[in-house]
């Protein structure tokens, strides 16, 4: 079955700028090489501290727009246990993606780091200076984000399943003028 449906100029959008963020937030930490402590607001770590309220601010825009504006239906003929996996996928990326740069705002307030949305606006310190606090908290940042990694390749093995094996047209609804029918 094709799916004919497709995603709005919107959600579209929005997925590929968050993935494009996200992506460059993995970067960011990646080449750093650091621990979590000591977050500075230099260097890349000054990219990171910017990318990450701007995904926030993206992510409440998005899930908003997403309780206003119904995703396409699945293919008929994915079983019900696939549909609900999809489902909680889909929402275990919400949950994270603002998830993570709250938990990161608040470990950077923590050693007295002033996060910024894409170093236009300093947002202000969320948490008091607490560098045991702050090493916690930017923990929890980084094992979620690995999380979020993992959700990631499900996502993307998901996406190569219905776009290479099925060829159903599900892959297609998300891609730039994916509007594709068999």
């Amino acid at each position: 079955m094709t799916v004919r449906a497709t995603y709005d100029p919107v959600a579209k959008t929005l997925h590929w700028v968050i993935v494009g963020l996200v992506a460059a937030q993995f970067f960011t930490k990646l080449v750093t090489a650091q621990s979590f402590a000591g977050v500075t607001e230099d260097g890349l770590n000054a990219w990171h501290l910017a990318i990450g309220p701007t995904v926030l601010l993206l992510m409440l825009f998005r899930f908003g727009w997403r309780l206003t504006h119904r995703p396409p239906p699945a293919p008929a003929d994915i079983a019900p246990p696939l549909q609900l996996l999809s489902r909680l996928t889909h929402w275990a990326f919400y949950a994270l993606l603002i998830a993570i740069p709250v938990l990161g705002w608040i470990s950077a307030s923590g050693f007295g780091a002033r996060p910024s949305l894409m170093f236009l606006a300093k947002l202000p310190l969320i948490a008091p200076a607490n560098e045991r606090n702050a090493e916690w908290w930017g923990a929890i940042h980084g094992w979620l984000a690995w999380g979020l990694l993992a959700i990631i390749g499900l996502h993307v093995a998901a996406a190569c399943w219905h776009g290479l094996a099925r060829d159903d047209g599900v892959f297609a609804r998300m891609m730039p003028g994916g509007t594709r029918v068999k």
